[in-house]
């Protein structure tokens, strides 16, 4: 957001710098901090918001928010200590952006929904009136987060997304805007008090800032370890702020979860699973069986026991989690390995892993076949081929009666399909089982298409240098 620059509040000629906060979604608590480290907490809010700050009356002090997604209703408050007034207001559904938009030093809130970002002109406002030729502003492919700040230090924000691990401009004025971040939770601000916003990241895990100065080249950087694993990170100019104020614990690492848990520390477990590309379904706090088959994978990945459980001293190999080795075939950006050792599937698109599906493949057993009326062995074909058919939903087998599930075929006999059994180990007669659930993001989302190689291999160790 931009910097503020209320009367008495600039030293020199420099607005003043913009500070970091947080907010603990387990009791809705803030802890906003000012540059000099004194800070103010409080409650605001209820499960399932999403924090915001802005300078929503122009008076030049970042004050809170509250957005609930599920019926589009932001509740601001206007200070930041004392007994404040909270006015409601009635928005689009969708997911927040703060921005000063229009350069009138009042922050709002524009909506990115169906893949457009719809920049508002106030709060309870309508569409933009600045150039209603460019509203909303289609959003490009892979786009995972909106952020607003003024990054070319003209007092107007302007808005970009982050892309994997790269922030770009959404509109062609602000095409300048083209830094690399680390892939984590990111905030905005002018940490210099030099009239350019900047990102910082907040690793969730080991709760740490890192705040990034300069957009051109390799940024400085400055880390700060402030708050709990799993808190949500925030950032603006939050006034100057007593001594004395209580700062929030220093908790680092999430505990042990299992089925049925629920709360923010399954949120901050599901996603950073989903960062990881690990977690494919909805960041909702409900330790179900998608979130346990993603622990599951992340388990598979990295050599451990294949729990479905997150375990004691997990929070720390997630953290330094990295790919297994994979073949390199720079010819094939678009492609599918299937590692039968670890009992993974990597999906590839435009040379980037994007996601890592349990499997399930061919055990080593034999078993009688009533379409060939003899014992035969269960088995996966390794190899390299291709998904070359699809046939949607369920398939069943008049002869045997054994059905499956959305199959995506690689050879005549074979298929990557979905089960509604898929242990940890290899059981299927030879196709590549993955859950139902999987199948459907596999088989609707933009992560297949008819004709990508499919390659199955058993472990894979690179060539020595």
């Amino acid at each position: 957001m931009m910097a503020p620059s209320p009367a008495g509040a600039a030293v020199g000629d420099r607005t003043p710098a913009d500070s970091i906060g947080l907010y603990d979604p387990g009791t809705s608590t803030w802890y906003l901090r000012d540059p000099v480290g004194h800070s103010v907490s409080f409650r605001f809010g209820r499960p399932g918001d999403v924090p915001l700050v802005g300078d929503w009356d122009g008076d030049g002090i970042d004050t809170p928010a509250v957005y609930r997604p599920a019926d589009g209703y932001l509740l601001v408050r206007d200070r930041n200590d004392g007994f404040p007034v909270a006015t409601g207001y009635r928005m689009r559904v969708g997911a927040p952006v703060v921005a000063d938009g229009d350069g009138d030093g009042r922050d709002t809130v524009s909506i990115v929904a169906d893949g457009r970002l719809h920049v508002l002109d106030g709060l309870g406002g309508g569409p933009a009136q600045l150039d209603v030729d460019r509203f909303p502003i289609r959003l490009p492919d892979r786009a995972e987060a909106v952020v607003g700040g003024d990054f070319d230090g003209d007092g107007t924000d302007e808005f970009a997304a982050r892309i994997g691990a790269r922030l770009v401009g959404l509109e062609e004025a602000a095409g300048y805007i083209d830094l690399e971040v680390d892939p984590d939770r990111m905030v905005v601000g002018d940490w210099d008090a030099d009239g350019f916003d900047t990102p910082a990241v907040f690793d969730s895990l080991d709760a740490t800032f890192v705040l990034f100065h300069g957009t051109a080249g390799t940024p400085d950087t400055t880390a700060v370890e402030y708050g709990s694993t799993g808190m949500i990170p925030l950032a603006g100019w939050f006034g100057p702020l007593p001594p004395g104020g209580e700062e929030p614990p220093r908790l680092v690492g999430l505990p042990e979860l299992t089925e049925g848990d629920t709360g923010p520390a399954v949120v901050t477990l599901q996603d950073e699973l989903a960062r990881r590309g690990l977690y494919r379904g909805p960041i909702d706090g409900n330790y179900g069986e998608e979130t346990a088959y993603a622990v599951n994978a992340f388990h598979k990945a990295i050599g451990a026991e294949r729990t479905f459980d997150f375990e004691t001293g997990d929070t720390f190999r997630l953290e330094a989690f990295e790919l297994p080795p994979l073949p390199d075939r720079p010819d094939e950006p678009d492609r599918v390995e299937v590692d039968i050792g670890r009992q993974l599937m990597y999906v590839i698109r435009g040379g980037e892993v994007i996601t890592i599906v349990p499997v399930s493949t061919g055990g080593s057993y034999t078993y009688f076949s009533p379409r060939n009326d003899a014992v035969v062995a269960a088995g996966t074909p390794r190899g390299d081929f291709t998904l070359f058919g699809l046939a949607y939903g369920w398939h069943c087998d008049p002869l045997t009666g054994w059905c499956i599930y959305n199959p995506w075929s690689f050879t005549e006999f074979y298929a990557m399909h979905g089960y509604r059994d898929v242990p940890a180990y290899p059981a299927s007669h030879g196709c590549v089982r993955v859950t139902t659930w999987d199948s459907d993001e596999l088989t609707f989302g933009d992560y297949l298409f008819v004709g990508i190689p499919f390659h199955v291999w058993d472990t894979y160790e690179p060539a020595e240098a």
